[in-house]
């Protein structure tokens, strides 16, 4: 489905610092949030839609069906609403936001606070089994958490993005994405900065709750052709996942441990033959996904072009490892066409490929501010790399199409990972 342009027009550009809007809205429809049971809630920095997506898998392989709430999408907004496990329908879209905007008021809502309160609308008349939800920003104040009642919440590896809003002091970020575990909550931590886990611990105490963490209470890792999952009930060994990169692992390892959580809670119950069909069988757009189609059939034969959403510095390092990996199992040289939006930090983004890209284009996003070479001011920082500047995603991919033996990686926002799928 394909909003027109006036319909953005009706809602607040900045999101809310609290819950408040979203709240009054939804006392003027029934209240939805709180006919949802059955909940696993999402934060974190990076990593979040891919553990959604391996728990989604491993649900459907165990025969129970979900809603799926994530953000954002890369092709259409249908992709954000999952409805019995079924991408929402152009019609049931069409009827929830229609019957929703002639409720809002004018200016009312933020546009994620508006699709955030029909897909509220849509969870609490559907009779799926489990009901995944995926913060869009944050946690504490995100519009997805005026949901009450969650039987899991999820914080994936905490680090700095969104500073604009969530602040600058790594602190005042985890105390923000912490805020999505309810009272008597149970979490399910990802590998965290040392110094957080005292912040963490405090925070589950003041909260009444309970978590388990990487590498105290569960673990993975590569063994070999091996993948070892481990917590105190045992190991779990397997060897394939559906989503390509080494750095899925840990997502993988977040789905796993949540799994195994909620069936020593009597919640689930599911084998680890399923959890591991469901892994393998884990689909995802955008995550280190090899192009074909269209660009493939433009760019020399030696060569190959990797899409990833990667937009922040810590997700830059954690793909220039994967880079790193690639080019050990086959050497090719690296040219990365980025985009970021102005409000990241371009050269902590790409201090993380030096040494390892061999050219680096920076293009504009479409329909963002976007970050170029004039915000790097020192460029003898880059002296053994060549930065360059396209105007548009299909130049730069033109430029490196004549390159022999190249990996192209296009990286730093899904809103360019969207541009490069509809060119393919």
């Amino acid at each position: 489905m394909i909003f027109e342009d006036n319909f953005f027009n009706q809602f607040i550009q900045k999101p809310s610092k609290g819950k408040e809007r979203i709240y009054r809205f939804l006392s003027k429809v029934g209240h939805p949030q709180k006919k949802i049971n059955k909940t696993i809630h999402i934060t974190g920095t990076n990593g979040k839609g891919s553990t959604i997506a391996f728990l989604h898998s491993c649900l459907k392989a165990n025969k129970l069906s979900s809603n799926v709430y994530t953000s954002p999408h890369l092709l259409k907004i249908n992709e954000r609403f999952i409805i019995n496990d079924k991408i929402i329908s152009d019609d049931l879209l069409s009827h929830i936001t229609n019957k929703f905007i002639k409720i809002h008021d004018d200016k009312e809502l933020s546009f994620f606070e508006f699709i955030t309160s029909c897909a509220l609308e849509l969870f609490s008349k559907s009779n799926s089994d489990w009901n995944l939800i995926e913060v869009g920003m944050g946690g504490l104040h995100d519009p997805t958490n005026i949901i009450e009642r969650k039987d899991l919440s999820i914080i994936t590896t905490i680090s700095y993005d969104h500073e604009e809003f969530l602040g600058k002091d790594l602190k005042m970020i985890a105390e923000e994405k912490l805020g999505i575990i309810p009272d008597g909550g149970f979490a399910i931590f990802g590998p965290q900065e040392k110094f957080l886990k005292q912040i963490i611990l405090d925070h589950l105490n003041k909260k009444n709750a309970k978590g388990i963490f990487y590498n105290q209470d569960w673990f993975i890792e590569r063994r070999g052709d091996q993948i070892i999952y481990q917590d105190k009930a045992g190991e779990l060994e397997f060897e394939t996942l559906g989503l390509d990169g080494e750095y899925q692992i840990l997502n993988a390892g977040l789905c796993i441990a949540s799994l195994k959580s909620l069936h020593r809670m009597n919640k689930i119950d599911i084998s680890d033959e399923i959890i591991i069909q469901g892994l393998k069988n884990t689909k995802l757009l955008g995550r280190l996904s090899k192009l074909t189609s269209n660009i493939e059939a433009i760019i020399d034969k030696g060569s190959e072009v990797l899409i990833d959403g990667c937009h922040n510095p810590s997700a830059a390092k954690i793909i220039s490892q994967e880079m790193i990996n690639l080019n050990s199992k086959e050497k090719k040289n690296l040219f990365i066409i980025l985009g970021l939006s102005r409000n990241r930090s371009l050269i902590d983004f790409i201090l993380n490929f030096k040494g390892i890209a061999k050219e680096i284009t920076i293009i504009p996003i479409e329909g963002i501010k976007s970050a170029s070479l004039k915000d790097i001011k020192n460029k003898t920082m880059f002296s053994n790399e060549v930065l360059q500047e396209s105007k548009s995603l299909k130049d730069a991919i033109q430029k490196y199409s004549k390159f022999k033996n190249s990996r192209i990686l296009i990286c730093g926002s899904l809103y360019l990972v969207s541009e490069a799928l509809k060119i393919n």
